[in-house]
């Protein structure tokens, strides 16, 4: 049975009609999102990931992050052509501070999804703590340190995808390798920025930075991968076809 999966951070700020034109032309399987908003005046304080549902027709799973101080919601989600059995979803960082991208609560969402009523899967989907010019600190490898350990516990039929907020070149994807493959495309080609960023004196206009991921246990055969252009959110999606 082959699969299609997509891994994007849609951006708090892009409108949703714009989010289901792209999963309308990728016609995807799964759709792993972060990002997703409640309350937020770009989409008129609507729940998205419920819209997304509704206009997909996708069972799906939210997963909460954070809750700002003036009530916006923040979490990731993981949507499915078929049946979801289970949601496992768990934090791999605590809020601290809503008003500071470090500090912001931070979850994986997790769903064990029967395919065609013969063989399940478990998808994750993560968005790990943003740190400064994305260097890799003390924060962030604890927070890998969770996932991992979610993973020595997950050793079949996994795929994992997020937004990592972390380089290749990192101790962070050195240690999710010691558990899952990654599923491509070479980790060379960048997926963050499409948008003029500035926060915190550190700002970045160019499309330069690999910042997004999407791996799966040995027994998952990878078909191909490859990032989707588009100009709707900052990050470009990961589309992955894969075999169980």
């Amino acid at each position: 049975m082959r699969l299609k999966i997509l891994q994007w951070n849609i951006w708090g700020r892009e409108k949703v009609e714009n989010i289901l034109k792209l999963v309308k032309r990728v016609n995807s399987d799964i759709l792993c999102f972060q990002e997703l908003m409640i309350g937020s005046a770009y989409n008129n304080k609507q729940d998205v990931a419920k819209i997304i549902s509704e206009k997909t027709n996708f069972e799906y799973n939210f997963a909460l992050a954070h809750k700002s101080d003036v009530g916006r919601i923040l979490g990731n989600g993981i949507f499915s052509r078929f049946k979801i059995i289970k949601n496992s979803n768990f934090f791999i960082a605590d809020s601290k501070n809503s008003n500071d991208y470090s500090s912001q609560g931070r979850s994986c969402a997790v769903s064990k999804i029967l395919i065609n009523n013969e063989k399940d899967i478990t998808i994750a989907t993560a968005h790990s703590s943003y740190n400064n010019k994305f260097i890799e600190n003390e924060a962030k490898l604890n927070e890998i340190k969770m996932l991992v350990n979610f993973f020595k516990n997950n050793t079949n039929r996994l795929v994992f995808t997020g937004d990592l907020n972390i380089a290749p070149n990192t101790e962070s994807i050195r240690q999710i390798e010691k558990h899952l493959v990654h599923c491509g495309p070479d980790y060379e080609k960048p997926t963050w920025t499409t948008k003029p960023f500035s926060y915190s004196g550190f700002e970045e206009d160019k499309l330069r930075w690999r910042l997004d991921y999407a791996f799966a246990t040995k027994d998952i055969k990878i078909i191909n991968s490859k990032i989707i252009q588009t100009e709707y959110s900052d990050h470009l999606p990961i589309l992955v076809e894969i075999e169980i």
